[in-house]
C-alpha cells in the first residue's frame, strides 16, 4: 500500500496529468505526455520544467516533483534514517532552486546526490534569523513584510512563523503543521534564503519600516 504522502500526490496527478502545459514546450500536449518524455531526453525536459517552475509555473514544477517521487520512494527506502515526507519536501525544495546555469548536465542524479546529502547531515539547530537583522526587531514583522512582499509562499511563512515569531521547537512546529521535524526546519532553512537574497526590498517595505533599517 502506498505511503499515505505518495497516494495523496498520485491522486492530485491523475487530476492534472491530462491537463495542457502552461509554459512553452514542444514535449507534448499533456503533463503527463511531458512526463513520459523524461526518460528519453532527461536533461532537456528536466532543464525545461526546473527552469519554467522557476519562472512562475506551478504546473511545471508539480511535473517535475512528479517525476522525481519513484526515486524519493526509494531513497527512503534504503536509508532508514530518512522520513518519506522529508524527501519528497527536499526533492520540491532542491528542484525550484536548482542552479540551471551552473549545473546543465546529469540533473537527476545531481538533485538526488543532493537530497541525500541534506538529509543526512547531523541534526543542527535551526539557523537563526538573518545577522543582518536588529536584535531589538521584531521577528514576526519582517516574516509579514515578507509574506505581503510575496517573497515566499505562505505555508513557508507560516512555518517560519511558527518557529521564529510563536518560538516553537522544530518538533513542536511540527505536529501544528503536520509536518515531521526536518520538514519544518527545511521550510525555515528556505524563508531564510529568501530573506537573505531580497535584504533591499526589506529594507524599503513602506509598510514596515523598521525592518532591517
Amino acid at each position: 500500500m502506498p505511503e499515505p504522502i505518495i497516494a495523496r500526490l498520485n491522486a492530485d496527478w491523475q487530476s492534472l496529468a491530462h491537463q495542457p502545459p502552461d509554459w512553452p514546450t514542444r514535449h507534448g500536449p499533456t503533463l503527463a505526455a511531458v512526463l513520459a518524455a523524461i526518460p528519453s531526453a532527461p536533461d532537456q525536459v528536466l532543464g525545461e520544467l526546473i527552469g519554467a517552475a522557476q519562472h512562475g509555473s506551478t504546473l511545471a514544477g508539480r511535473t517535475a516533483l512528479q517525476s522525481f517521487l519513484g526515486k524519493a520512494v526509494r531513497l527512503a527506502r534504503d536509508h532508514r534514517d530518512v522520513a518519506l515526507d522529508d524527501a519528497v519536501t527536499a526533492f520540491w525544495l532542491h528542484l525550484v532552486n536548482y542552479p540551471l546555469d551552473r549545473r546543465p548536465a546529469k540533473i537527476a542524479l545531481n538533485l538526488r546526490l543532493d537530497v541525500l546529502r541534506d538529509l543526512r547531515r547531523d541534526q543542527r539547530p535551526l539557523r537563526p534569523l538573518p545577522p543582518a537583522l536588529p536584535a531589538d526587531d521584531d521577528p514576526a514583522a519582517v516574516l509579514a513584510a515578507a509574506r505581503d512582499l510575496d517573497l515566499a509562499p505562505p505555508c513557508l511563512i507560516d512555518v517560519a512563523t511558527s518557529v521564529y515569531s510563536d518560538g516553537l521547537t522544530s518538533a513542536r512546529a511540527a505536529v501544528r503543521h503536520r509536518l515531521t521535524p526536518q520538514a519544518v526546519r527545511w521550510r525555515c532553512h528556505e524563508v531564510i534564503r529568501r530573506l537573505r537574497a531580497h535584504r533591499d526590498l526589506l529594507l524599503d517595505a513602506p509598510a514596515h519600516p523598521g525592518v532591517w533599517a
